[in-house]
């Protein structure tokens, strides 16, 4: 399973395609697979895209997120996902 280290949490991801990278975050509560269930269909006849389906903290298969203790924090894990 594909994991990201962070400072803040171990983010779970999955990456579908090649070309151009697209971070897919989705909301409060759900996990990877809901964005993953919306957007795939919408990238069926398109190339050319890197689909990068996250985890946030607190959902899904991302762990050790416990030192986040707010909505800063946890973009602070996604912006280092995100650079990393």
């Amino acid at each position: 399973m594909p994991f990201c280290q962070t400072k803040k949490a171990n983010i779970y991801y999955e990456i579908i395609g090649t070309g151009i990278p697209i971070i897919m975050l989705h909301g409060f509560s759900p996990d990877h697979r809901l964005m993953k269930g919306c957007m795939e269909p919408v990238f069926k006849e398109r190339e050319g895209w890197k689909r990068i389906y996250v985890d946030l903290p607190g959902m899904g298969k991302t762990t050790d997120y416990t030192s986040i203790q707010n909505s800063d924090e946890m973009l602070e894990a996604i912006i280092e996902f995100v650079h990393t």
